[in-house]
């Protein structure tokens, strides 16, 4: 609890530092019986340093070694303040790229002081002196350093977990434009058929009956295979343990596709050239859902139509989708979305691929490449 509070107030945290160190060393230089004002200026000189060590560890570790000289030339003995000198190597070490020279000068300052205040300590040898304060001042730089690599572990943390963040808001963003795609090729698709032959229905009810019967016989088909798609789908969505689960469609069933076209009254013909062989799950799906949207693009914008051909070309290391028909062509209205197209495209180029999509000398056509 404290330490979070420290690091989230550093310089109100240095600030009660000083004030201990002041409450402290004053009344201790004052206990003294020779250069009180001297030492008590000095001691307030340097704890006044303290509060801006995080902020300017290279200025702090000056002014305090400045001090700390110029009280060899003032003072008789070492001043209680000259702890700070330890705090400022300590920071020095661990939020500058400077500790290495701060430590080199502690343990010089920390020899001189031994030799200039040796007297202060009679019980004590140079010797002695010398090792006390040089084992301080070393002390202080690997405490220093300790901070320094935690403060490095701490920051390689938090840039993992921002990159992690980013990582997972692109994949929630693939994933939506994913869902979002599956929704467009199965509603717009199920949907298109439905509205063709609900209005050839709606024409010949009264003329041809039969024909009205059989256009409603294939809407209820259709809806209901849409609605058993969509159901599937959101039951992965949920993560519901009881979602009916299906393998998804591919190559192998675009001859029903291209019979439930036929059957909205388009007449689309289905032929495969090459070796047929197993492409993978993701490659058969695009490949299915990509002849999915360019008939349903044929059936929403192409107008009459005497003949549509779906062919599909395996090659050495690909698979080519061709998707024509003898329509509007170029005189053909869209939706004002373009959201197929848009599919179409980020199918493709999620497997490397190439989507030629525009009208043909006779109608329009869809042309797709996809390493396989």
């Amino acid at each position: 609890m404290i330490a979070r509070w420290v690091e989230e107030h550093p310089f109100a945290a240095d600030t009660a530092l000083a004030v201990l160190i002041v409450a402290f060393a004053v009344p201790n230089e004052l206990g003294e019986t020779s250069q009180r004002l001297a030492g008590v200026a000095f001691s307030l000189a340097l704890a006044a340093c303290v509060p801006f060590r995080r902020r300017a560890p290279v200025a702090v570790f000056v002014v305090v070694s400045v001090l700390c000289l110029v009280q060899f030339a003032v003072l008789e003995r070492i001043a209680a303040g000259d702890v700070v000198a330890l705090i400022a190597i300590y920071t020095l070490v661990a939020y500058s790229s400077l500790g290495a020279i701060g430590t080199v000068c502690g343990v010089i300052g920390a020899l001189l002081a031994a030799l200039r205040w040796q007297d202060s300590a009679p019980d004590l040898s140079l010797l002695q002196v010398a090792a006390t304060t040089v084992i301080s001042v070393l002390l202080a730089a690997t405490l220093g350093a300790w901070r320094r690599s935690r403060r490095m572990e701490l920051s390689a943390l938090r840039e993992r977990n921002r990159l992690l963040a980013v990582e997972r808001d692109q994949q929630a963003a693939l994933e939506r434009a994913r869902i979002a795609r599956e929704l467009h090729d199965v509603v717009a698709h199920s949907l298109s058929v439905i509205v063709v032959q609900a209005d050839g229905a709606a024409a010949g009810a009264q003329q041809r009956p039969e024909q009205a019967v059989a256009a409603l016989g294939t809407i209820g088909e259709t809806a209901r295979e849409a609605l058993g798609q969509m159901r599937r789908l959101l039951g992965v969505l949920r993560e519901r343990d009881d979602a009916q689960l299906a393998p998804q469609p591919g190559a192998a069933q675009l001859d029903a596709l291209v019979e439930q076209v036929a059957r909205a009254g388009v007449p689309a013909r289905l032929s495969r050239e090459g070796r047929p062989r197993d492409v993978g799950g993701e490659v058969d799906l695009t490949l299915y859902r990509l002849a999915q949207e360019a008939l349903t693009n044929v059936l929403k914008h192409a107008g009459p139509v005497s003949r549509v051909d779906v062919v599909l070309r395996y090659r050495d290391d690909a698979v080519e989708l061709l998707v024509r028909d003898d329509g509007r062509g170029a005189k053909a209205g869209g939706d004002g979305h373009g959201q197929g197209l848009i599919g179409m495209r980020e199918r493709v180029g999620l497997h490397d691929g190439t989507l030629e999509a525009g009208p043909s000398e006779q109608g329009f056509e869809v042309r797709a490449v996809v390493a396989a």
